[in-house]
C-alpha cells in the first residue's frame, strides 16, 4: 500500500508541474537529388541557449520539452547547414528541411566513429543497442551467437550432443527472456529449444536488450527481460549482399540478401540462407559427436508500402526447413561393431519445419503527430519429428497473435497514452515417449500504458494489462518504469512489474532427453498443461547511467541491480540423478544480480569495455522428491561471478574506407554446482563444483573498402575444454547415461574465416 502511495504521489506531483511544460513535436527532412523528400535520422535538435536538446528517429521524427524561454531552435547534422528556426506555435508539427553543406567534404577531415553499442539516455527503460557493426567482431552466424561482446547475456551449450548453445539473462534460463522482432513474438513456444539458430546474425540489423521486465504493450511473457531484433530493412539495407562462413568445426554457410525499391512507395527485401555441417569432429575422443551433422535452408521475403500520407504496412513471409543427425561417430560404431548392444548405435534425429505469415499496418494523423494506430498479427506453423537414442519426442506448435494499439495524448504532449487489446492462439500436438500433451491455448488481453514526461528530467511509464488464458483464468500484469536525469550525464532508473508464462518444459529443456533419465511430473492442476500451474514472478530493478569525457575521449559507466522473486514457478529438479522431477514451486525461488560495465575508448581508436558481474540464483528443491524436505540451492550451471573484457581498436580509413579492425574478448566464469550424481556407480560421478575458467577469442577484419571485406577468427584460443561432458558415453542406452551435464565449452579451439560482399545503394 506505501508502495501504491508513493507512486500516486510521484502522478500527482508530475501532473501539477507537467501542464505548465509544453512539447513541441516535429520532422527533419531533406531533398534528394530526384526532388523526393527523405528524413534526417539522428539530426541533432536543442533550444538556443539552454541544455535541452534530443536527436531525431530513424524515421526523422523528435519530441522536444519545451522550456519556458525557448525561442530558437537549433537543428545540425554532419554534411548540412545548422538551420535555426524561430518558433511560436508550440502546439503545432514543425518541419524542418537541411540543406547540403556548400563546403567540399575534401576541404575538412572529419574523424566520427559511431559507438558499436550504445546504453539510451532517454528512454524510460534501461536499453543496449547492438548496431551491425557490433556485430560483427565476432563469428556471429545466428542469434545465439551474437552476444560475445555483451557482457549482458550469457551464452552456453545445453547439452553435450545437439550443439545447441542458449543465453541467459540475470541467470535465469532463455525462456524467462522475451525474444521478439520487430517487437512482435519472434521465439517462444516449440522454438525455446532451438529457436535462436534459426535467426542468421547477418539477417539483423540491430538489436536492442533490455533487462527486466518491459512493456505491456508487448506482452505479459518477459520476466527477465526483452530481446528485440531488427531485420534488414527495404528502405535501409544494401541492394544485394553475400556473406560465406566456414569453421574448423565442419560448419559452414552462405547468405545472400537483396533490397529493391520498386517505387517510391514500395519496397520488398529478399533474405536466403544456408549451412551445412558435412564432416564429424570428436575432439574428446567419447565416440560422440560434439556437434550433429547439419543441413538448413532458411528464406524471407516482405514487401513493404509507406503512402507517405501516414498510411505504412508491411507483410512477409518465412520459411525453414533443418534436419540434425548427432550421437555417436561412424568411426566409433565401424570400430566396435562387434560390442555394439542390440539395440545399435546411439544416434539423435532432429528434422524441424516452420512456415509463418506476418504483417503490420499502421497510420499516424498528419495533423496531429502523437496520434496513431497500428495492427500486427501472425499465423506460424511449427513442426518437429526427432528421436534421442530410444526416445521419440514429435510435436507441432500452430499458432496466431494479433495485437492493435493506439495511442495519443490526454491534453498535451506531456501525458502520452498507449492502448488496445491482443489475442495469442497456440494448438500444440505433443508425443513424448509413450505420453500425449495435446492443448489449445488462448489467451485475449488488453493493456493500457500512460507515459508522464513534465520535462525533459523525468518520465514515468506506469502500464497494466489484463488477460484471460482459457486453462488457467484471468490474471493482471502491472508494470512501472521511472528515468530521472540527475543531469545531463547522469540518468537513474527504475522498474517494478511482473510477468506470467505458461508451462513448456518439455520444449524447452529437449537437452535431458539425450540422458536415460525419467520424466516424472508432479502437478493436481487438471487443466493445466502437465498437471502444472502457470508461473508467474515479480521483477524489480535500478539502473544507474553515468556518461564522461576523460583526456577529450568519451566513456560511459553502468551499474544495475535487479531481483527476480517466483511466485509459482515450474521447477526442474536434477538432484536425483536417475529422474527429472518437475513441479511447481512451495518454497522460495529468487534471482539477485549486479552488474558494473565501463566503456572508454582508452587511446585513439581503442575501445575498451569492462565488465563484472555477481549472480545469486536459489531455489527451494524438494530432495528425495519430498516438499518437507527442501533445501535452498543455487541453481545448476550458473557461475556466481562473471569478469569481461572486450578490446576494439580499428585502423584510420584510408582510400576508399579501407581499414584494419582488431577485436579481442577475454571472460572468466567462477565455479558452477552440478546437480547431485552420488547415485551412480563411482566412475560416473562428478564433482559438487566445476572449477573456474578462462575463455579468450579474437578476430581480425580486413576492410577492403565499403564494399568488400574478409575476416578470420579464433574462438577459445586457450583450448579449454569440459573433461568427459557426457556421463557413461560408453552406455549410452544405460541407467546412468547424461549428456546434459555440460558448464563449459565442449569444444576447444575453433578456427574460423569469412568473407562480406554488399553492392551500396545509390546514394540520392
Amino acid at each position: 500500500m506505501k508502495i501504491i502511495l508513493a507512486v500516486l504521489l510521484i502522478i500527482q506531483v508530475g501532473l501539477s508541474s507537467s501542464f505548465a511544460q509544453k512539447e513541441l513535436s516535429g520532422a527533419v527532412v531533406h531533398v534528394n537529388q530526384k526532388g523526393r523528400i527523405e528524413p534526417v535520422p539522428f539530426a541533432n535538435i536543442h533550444w538556443q541557449g539552454t541544455n535541452y536538446g534530443t536527436t531525431s528517429d530513424t524515421n526523422g521524427l523528435f519530441r522536444l520539452a519545451v522550456p519556458d524561454d525557448a525561442r530558437f531552435l537549433i537543428t545540425s547534422f554532419i554534411g548540412y547547414q545548422t538551420d535555426t528556426v524561430r518558433i511560436t506555435n508550440f502546439n503545432k508539427t514543425v518541419s524542418i528541411r537541411l540543406r547540403k553543406s556548400s563546403t567540399s567534404i575534401g576541404e575538412v577531415d572529419i574523424e566520427y566513429r559511431q559507438k558499436s553499442s550504445q546504453m539510451s539516455f532517454i528512454n524510460p527503460l534501461a536499453t543496449i543497442t547492438m548496431s551491425e557493426k557490433e556485430l560483427f567482431k565476432a563469428a556471429c552466424c545466428n542469434l545465439s551467437e551474437s552476444f560475445e561482446t555483451n557482457p549482458a547475456v550469457d551464452v552456453n551449450f545445453t547439452d553435450a550432443v545437439t550443439g545447441t548453445k542458449q543465453i541467459r539473462m540475470l541467470g535465469l534460463n532463455g525462456p524467462y527472456t522475451m525474444i521478439s522482432r520487430e517487437n512482435m513474438p519472434g521465439i517462444r513456444g516449440l522454438g525455446n529449444a532451438f529457436g535462436l539458430s534459426f535467426i542468421p546474425g547477418v539477417w539483423v540489423n540491430s538489436i536492442q536488450v533490455t533487462k527486466g521486465v518491459g512493456s505491456v504493450v508487448n506482452g505479459y511473457e518477459s520476466i527477465a527481460g526483452q530481446i528485440n531484433f531488427e531485420l534488414i530493412k527495404p528502405d535501409l539495407g544494401e541492394q544485394t549482399f553475400a556473406n560465406v562462413f566456414t569453421n574448423l568445426g565442419g560448419r559452414s554457410e552462405l547468405n545472400l540478401g537483396h533490397t529493391e525499391q520498386i517505387s517510391e512507395n514500395v519496397g520488398t527485401t529478399l533474405l536466403l540462407h544456408g549451412n551445412t555441417r558435412f564432416f564429424e569432429v570428436d575432439a574428446n575422443d567419447d565416440g560422440f559427436r560434439d556437434f550433429p551433422l547439419q543441413n538448413q535452408i532458411n528464406a524471407l521475403n516482405r514487401w513493404k508500402f509507406n503512402s507517405n500520407k501516414g498510411l505504412m504496412g508491411q507483410v512477409g513471409v518465412h520459411f525453414l526447413k533443418e534436419e540434425k543427425i548427432g550421437g555417436q561417430t561412424d568411426a566409433f560404431i565401424e570400430d566396435n561393431q562387434n560390442r555394439l548392444d542390440w539395440m545399435g548405435p546411439y544416434r539423435i534425429n532432429i528434422a524441424t519445419e516452420s512456415a509463418e505469415i506476418f504483417g503490420k499496418i499502421g497510420y499516424v494523423f498528419s495533423d496531429f503527430q502523437y496520434k496513431s494506430m497500428g495492427f500486427q498479427w501472425s499465423v506460424k506453423q511449427h513442426e518437429q519429428n526427432s528421436n534421442f537414442g530410444s526416445r521419440d519426442y514429435d510435436v507441432r506448435q500452430r499458432s496466431g497473435y494479433a495485437n492493435f494499439i493506439y495511442q495519443s495524448i490526454i491534453g498535451n504532449t506531456n501525458h502520452q497514452f498507449k492502448t488496445g487489446a491482443s489475442f495469442v492462439y497456440d494448438e500444440y500436438e505433443e508425443e513424448f515417449e509413450t505420453q500425449s500433451f495435446d492443448r489449445v491455448e488462448r489467451t485475449p488481453g488488453a493493456f493500457f500504458e500512460y507515459t508522464l514526461k513534465p520535462n525533459a528530467n523525468f518520465t514515468l511509464v506506469a502500464g497494466l494489462r489484463g488477460d484471460y488464458h482459457n486453462l488457467y483464468g484471468a490474471f493482471a500484469s502491472p508494470r512501472l518504469h521511472v528515468r530521472y536525469a540527475l543531469s545531463e550525464t547522469l540518468v537513474a532508473r527504475a522498474l517494478a512489474g511482473s510477468g506470467q508464462r505458461s508451462p513448456t518444459v518439455l520444449m524447452e529443456r529437449q537437452s535431458l532427453m539425450a540422458s536415460a533419465r525419467a520424466f516424472n511430473f508432479f502437478g493436481d492442476n487438471k487443466n493445466g498443461v502437465y498437471g502444472l500451474d502457470m508461473e508467474k514472478a515479480w521483477n524489480f530493478g535500478f539502473n544507474l547511467s553515468k556518461s564522461f569525457t576523460l583526456d577529450y575521449r568519451e566513456g560511459s559507466i553502468q551499474f544495475d541491480v535487479y531481483r527476480t522473486q517466483f511466485e509459482n514457478q515450474v521447477v526442474v529438479d536434477l538432484e536425483n540423478s536417475y529422474e527429472v522431477n518437475i513441479y511447481n514451486l512451495t518454497g522460495e525461488s529468487f534471482s539477485n544480480t549486479a552488474q558494473l560495465q565501463v566503456d572508454y575508448e582508452l587511446i585513439k581508436f581503442l575501445d575498451v569495455r569492462l565488465a563484472y558481474r555477481w549472480v545469486r540464483v536459489q531455489t527451494d528443491f524438494n530432495i528425495g522428491g519430498v516438499e518437507e524436505n527442501q533445501e535452498l540451492l543455487q541453481q545448476p550451471f550458473t557461475p556466481e561471478h562473471r569478469f569481461f573484457v572486450n578490446f576494439g581498436y580499428a585502423t584510420k580509413k584510408g582510400l576508399n574506407q579501407a581499414n584494419w579492425t582488431f577485436d579481442l574478448t577475454a571472460q572468466w566464469f567462477s565455479e558452477q554446482r552440478i546437480p547431485s550424481t552420488e547415485g551412480n556407480l563411482l566412475n560416473n560421478r562428478r564433482n559438487d563444483l566445476s572449477p573456474s575458467f578462462s575463455l579468450l577469442n579474437t578476430q581480425v577484419t580486413r576492410n577492403f573498402n565499403k564494399r568488400l571485406a574478409v575476416y578470420a577468427g579464433v574462438e577459445n584460443i586457450l583450448n579449454f575444454r569440459q573433461d568427459n561432458p557426457i556421463i557413461d558415453a560408453d552406455n549410452p542406452f544405460g541407467n546412468e547415461f547424461d549428456a546434459s551435464m555440460v558448464w563449459g565449452p565442449i569444444f576447444g579451439r575453433n578456427i574460423y574465416a569469412g568473407l562480406r560482399w554488399k553492392i551500396t545503394k545509390e546514394k540520392m
